[in-house]
């Protein structure tokens, strides 16, 4: 098994999400190809570019998948130190979240034999040096990777789930049937969150 991580929003946004999934790449697969058939939907599926209708239709594919999820979420209370860097503090943000949500899925998974983070959102030696960082929570049973998101199922489902959190947080017209698409998958325990607050994480 493996845990997909991808992240949405940013602290300039008011929030950040990670999402990390531990599902079999084969069973993402198959959830992907499903999602295609009755949506007719093609090229690569991101939680920027789907409808509600289409997402609610993945997250139900998703519960009914061999599937735990844990997602991280920053809210905009976590701002920068005076006269820091936004960019570093976006990065540092990140960071903590990712090696956050990490942290409390490895106990939970003792078959986990790697963790795929998307690469994407910064460049090649901030991604290698988090990517390090994380190698080091896994230990030597596992690895640890940077991989496109377009190439994975497992991160393309992680990508929509970060992005469902995010939207879920953000004061809209579609705040209510976003945390409506969420909901059962909650109530379940079947995804996790976890708040990030400084140095500490609650659970809900």
């Amino acid at each position: 098994m493996a845990i997909y991580c991808d992240e949405s929003g940013g602290v300039g946004r008011g929030v950040m999400t990670l999402a990390a999934i531990d599902i079999d790449e084969s069973v993402a697969e198959a959830l992907l190809a499903r999602f295609r058939t009755v949506t007719g939907y093609h090229g690569e599926v991101k939680g920027s570019r789907i409808d509600l209708a289409e997402r609610a239709l993945l997250f139900e594919l998703i519960k009914d998948s061999v599937s735990s999820i844990t997602i991280g979420i920053a809210i905009s209370a976590l701002v920068p130190e005076k006269n820091a860097d936004r960019g570093d503090h976006d990065m540092q943000v990140y960071a903590a979240l990712l090696e956050d949500v990490v942290t409390a899925m490895l106990p939970e998974i003792p078959g986990c034999d790697s963790v795929i983070i998307d690469d994407g959102r910064y460049g090649p030696e901030t991604l290698n040096a988090i990517r390090a960082d994380i190698a080091k929570l896994v230990g030597p049973c596992g690895t640890t990777q940077l991989e496109h998101s377009h190439r994975l199922a497992g991160l393309q489902i992680a990508d929509v789930i970060a992005n469902t959190f995010y939207n879920r947080a953000l004061v809209t017209e579609r705040q209510g049937r976003i945390a409506a698409i969420a909901a059962p998958l909650l109530e379940s325990g079947q995804i996790k969150m976890r708040v990030l607050g400084g140095k500490n994480a609650a659970t809900s």
